[in-house]
């Protein structure tokens, strides 16, 4: 069992070990969202962009969401964060955070937790930092917001921990410099380290590696692994790139109009697919074009939000679709033991996965 331990705050991130389960309750639930559905007022009424997502996340697990631009990933993330507010936004459900319901928590309330028990790091990180204050200062607002006990030196001195923390050199000088002074990779280390500064339960990244080179985005993973081993997180993994999903997460949920698809372990999803959406997106990725004699492409886009089709949201697009059962009645997300899937026709298809 090994014994060491850095030290951060208050609390010793250990390695991974069977000391380091025990120290997090590695396994408990952390995230559980029951029946989320978000509705936006547009020109066209109330529209449906969330619709009836269920998810859990357990310390130390990755899950991911994947699915294309317009299935309700990044919209389904800001929901967790209670960041959907206002009139033209309706948000119901439930949101249990380490068993806490954060639907219809005051918004002070709210507002204490994010940040404190969970945290987000966004797309385009140098666009959420500030330019006029520097990188510590920006770290040590989280800190100082959170930990009100703090001192300003205190509050810098756990800044320049995080950024040693979290690889950047020099982190006591680099503390001081501005935004537009780092690169892209490092502006994401930059919110990855303020994302954990007050060392939450859960971690939402959406899209963390998005423009990014391919040499970065691996460090950037690498490192985010490494502080979820450390620290026991449990992390929401939003992406449409399926390597990555690969590479990180144990549990998958496909994202198509706002519902789940299918859910189901990284292996399952990639070597047996169970929904026709799942099948397209695999077909899709750089090495299953490579294989193929053409290039894959899903036909049509993803529908508006207003104008869903009846049955299954996919059955437009779908290739086995059949008149009469894909687009009459509602569909519901089931299935035999852990691998969820939304289709009427999943039990007789055979789909084709990633063969290696």
């Amino acid at each position: 069992m090994a014994d060491q331990t850095k030290v951060t705050g208050n609390t010793a991130l250990l390695d991974t070990t069977e000391e380091a389960a025990e120290n997090f309750g590695l396994g408990e639930t952390v995230l559980e969202v029951r029946d989320l559905c978000v509705d936006f007022n547009t020109p066209h009424g109330w529209s449906r962009v969330v619709d009836n997502v269920n998810l859990t996340l357990n310390r130390g697990e990755t899950l991911g969401l994947v699915g294309e631009s317009g299935s309700g990933k990044t919209v389904t993330s800001l929901a967790v964060m209670g960041l959907l507010t206002g009139p033209r936004v309706k948000v119901t459900g439930s949101v249990k955070l380490a068993g806490q319901e954060l639907i219809g928590l005051p918004a002070r309330e709210v507002n204490r937790l994010r940040g404190l028990s969970i945290g987000m790091i966004f797309q385009e990180p140098r666009r959420c930092l500030n330019p006029a204050f520097t990188v510590g200062d920006q770290i040590a607002e989280v800190v100082r917001r959170h930990r009100t006990d703090s001192s300003r030196k205190e509050a810098w001195a756990r800044a320049v921990e995080m950024l040693d923390l979290v690889g950047i050199p020099e982190p006591d000088k680099r503390a001081g410099d501005y935004p537009h002074q780092f690169s892209g990779g490092m502006c994401q280390r930059v919110m990855l380290a303020m994302a954990l500064a007050c060392e939450p339960v859960v971690l939402i990244a959406d899209e963390p590696t998005t423009a990014l080179d391919v040499t970065v985005q691996a460090q950037v993973l690498a490192l985010l692994t490494e502080l979820q081993d450390r620290m026991g997180l449990g992390v929401l993994f939003i992406t449409h790139d399926l390597g990555v999903v690969a590479e990180t997460c144990d549990r998958v949920a496909v994202l198509y109009g706002g519902q789940v698809m299918e859910m189901t372990d990284a292996e399952g999803l990639f070597y047996d697919p169970k929904h026709p959406y799942t099948e397209g997106l695999l077909a899709s990725t750089p090495d299953a074009q490579i294989r193929a004699e053409r290039l894959h492409a899903i036909p049509g886009t993803v529908p508006a939000p207003w104008d869903w089709p009846s049955g299954c949201r996919f059955h437009p697009r779908c290739s086995y679709a059949q008149q009469g059962r894909c687009d009459q009645g509602l569909v519901a997300l089931g299935g035999p033991g852990d691998h969820m899937v939304r289709c009427v026709r999943a039990d007789e298809l055979s789909l084709e996965g990633i063969a290696q």
